[in-house]
């Protein structure tokens, strides 16, 4: 378990509870960021990582062994990058007048725990978007059609290639591919005419445009389908709202990712380095409190180490196509 760099810091673990719970119950269906880079925590705050290598997984090799002779042996064989944690935190004080005025309604501390953990999601989703989506060091492929022009698009034609061309890129199933879409972009392809055509005998009575991510990602059977619509607002402070999605139109991928708790050696085109601090807690979070007497009040800290990052050769994990 983390210890605290002062005496006068408290650790809460009661808080951390709640910021877990809200995580499982609330930020899981506003942000995809952790989905779409899995946590793999290190008791190191930087160093190297093994880059998966499709050689070791593509090449055939003699398996026969004659009588008296030896096995054929062979070696998993990773390249290797590197990370460096960042620390990402912030505070909130919680003043007892506060404290005291809203009591019967919700717990102040608890809440602010709360809204911490929403901003410290919000800026990690940026930073997700921007090494998959938003990099652009992948190589990007167009549609058929473009996927506005509802009567003759094929989204799902462009899609089935790609999962083929990641295949004989990666060697894995598609069963083992995820779809991000964002969101305007999965109102195109729920909007065109393949798509009502498909789920009308697929999924006879429902409307195509209430089509799940579940039920897309069966129609191209793939393991999963994510669909961001986190929005923030993109002006300083004092100016006219102006609010931007974070996973911005025009752009779709294919990718493989990791399962949560699985190694390094499991491969994933994106991954969440976090230091677990003293080794214990897996996903790193960290929530603190201390007095405050310039506010009368109990200051509360949410704070973790992470580095996003991409863990392989571009493009071998990863399909990318301009909608």
């Amino acid at each position: 378990m983390p210890v605290p760099e002062s005496t006068s810091v408290s650790l809460r673990q009661d808080l951390a509870a709640s910021v877990r719970e809200y995580d499982a119950l609330r930020a899981a269906a506003m942000f995809i960021g952790r989905a779409v880079a899995p946590v793999f925590p290190t008791v190191e705050s930087a160093g190297n990582f093994p880059v998966f290598c499709r050689e070791s997984f593509k090449k055939p090799v003699a398996t026969n062994r004659t009588e008296g002779g030896a096995y054929n042996r062979v070696e998993t064989v990773f390249g290797s990058g590197t990370f460096l944690c960042e620390e990402h935190g912030l505070e909130e004080p919680v003043d007892d007048r506060r404290r005291r005025r809203y009591a019967r309604y919700f717990n102040a501390e608890e809440e602010a725990a709360k809204h911490i953990r929403y901003l410290l999601l919000l800026d990690k989703e940026i930073r997700a978007a921007a090494i998959s989506l938003g990099n652009a060091n992948f190589t990007t492929h167009t549609p058929s059609v473009v996927w506005s022009t509802a009567a003759s698009a094929v989204p799902l034609n462009d899609l089935m290639g790609g999962c083929e061309t990641l295949e004989d890129s990666c060697g894995l199933p598609r069963s083992e591919y995820t779809l991000i879409i964002p969101r305007a972009d999965k109102i195109e392809f729920l909007g065109t005419a393949q798509i009502t055509n498909k789920s009308q005998y697929t999924y006879p009575g429902l409307i195509p445009a209430q089509l799940q991510n579940a039920q897309i990602a069966s129609m191209l059977g793939i393991k999963q389908v994510l669909s961001p619509g986190g929005a923030y607002d993109s002006t300083e402070e004092g100016v006219a709202e102006s609010m931007s999605q974070i996973w911005t139109a025009g752009a779709v991928m294919l990718c493989v990712l990791a399962n949560p708790g699985e190694s390094m050696e499991t491969p994933s085109a994106f991954r969440t380095m976090v230091y677990a601090e003293g080794g214990e807690d897996e996903d790193g979070l960290i929530v603190e409190s201390y007095r405050d007497e310039r506010v009368r009040g109990e200051v509360v800290r949410v704070r973790e180490d992470t580095d996003e990052i991409l863990t392989t050769a571009v493009d071998l994990l990863a399909w990318k196509m301009s909608t």
